[in-house]
């Protein structure tokens, strides 16, 4: 996986495609309008045997662009298990979790929420690029704060852009926040990606990036404790189901026609077993028609 400029590469590797039997390139970031700048360097794709593109557009506008590759969309995948919650949101110490850009609008009052309730609103204070010690121990911390935190924002890319954009794309914020049970507030608009891979109920709570009454929206969300629950089982379940790395390599594996050798049974059971035993504790089965207790 990797951005196309890293295509250049190859040019490097004497006989890479002689020496491969099988050939997949995963492309994390290409937008439309640079298709037409790099359409020289996208010739190399033609290439491989499957070309995955982590933006629907992209793959739609690479399918008309290339002769021969087989190329298909696929969100980011997650570690799963490496996400997965062991507390319900209202156990849950972080209030509000924010990464990256913040709109000053709905900033402010989402300081204003947790300065009333004496929550924790987890936010980045620094400005600029920045280099992990450690990717390993930056990735686990991560996890770390998103299985504790009861709300997550996620928004499409390009939110800051002026004008309206012409790719809604959805990232890995969002497989990251359902895989952690987080409620996710932020872009929900109904695109093919989009009702493919997350369009059931509530996969995201809509709020604008520009929200001046974000904290209105929390503390109307907060009254509603059986519903939020719901949410955050269901996402998790969802994430367990669909969203693992292991689903998105099983796709490129059955593109390539490869047998099920191929489709990382462990790390499947793995994925069953937690999916067969997650529920949050305190939560008890209840014949239909009852409701759930705590």
């Amino acid at each position: 996986m990797g951005g196309v400029r890293d295509l250049a590469l190859l040019g490097g590797m004497k006989d890479w495609r002689r020496k491969s039997r099988y050939a997949i390139c995963w492309l994390d970031e290409l937008w439309l309008e640079e298709i037409p700048r790099l359409r020289g360097m996208l010739r190399v794709l033609e290439q491989f045997d499957v070309v995955v593109s982590s933006q629907y557009y992209t793959a739609e506008k690479l399918r008309e662009e290339l002769k021969s590759p087989d190329v298909i969309f696929l969100p980011p995948g997650v570690d799963t298990l490496g996400f997965a919650p062991v507390v319900e949101p209202s156990h849950r110490p972080i209030d509000v979790t924010n990464i990256g850009s913040i709109a000053d609008a709905t900033h402010a009052s989402l300081l204003e929420y947790v300065e009333h309730s004496e929550g924790f609103y987890f936010f980045e204070t620094l400005k600029g690029r920045f280099e992990a010690r450690s990717p390993s121990e930056h990735r686990f911390r991560y996890a770390q704060i998103l299985k504790r935190s009861k709300y997550f924002l996620c928004y499409f890319a390009k939110m800051r852009s002026e004008g309206p954009s012409e790719q809604l794309e959805f990232g890995s914020r969002y497989m990251e926040g359902l895989a952690a049970g987080c409620v996710l507030l932020g872009s929900r608009e109904s695109t093919p990606a989009f009702d493919a891979f997350l369009g059931w109920e509530d996969s995201v709570i809509e709020m604008p990036f520009e929200c001046p009454n974000a904290s209105e929206i929390l503390r109307l969300l907060d009254r509603e404790a059986d519903r939020l629950r719901d949410i955050s089982s269901r996402n998790v379940k969802r994430a367990l189901e669909g969203h693992d790395h292991a689903h998105r390599w099983r796709t490129i594996v059955d593109r390539l026609g490869l047998s099920e050798d191929y489709h990382m049974s462990r790390r499947q059971e793995e994925l069953a077993h937690k999916l067969s035993e997650f529920e949050y504790p305190g939560r008890r089965v209840v014949k239909s028609g009852q409701r759930d207790e705590q």
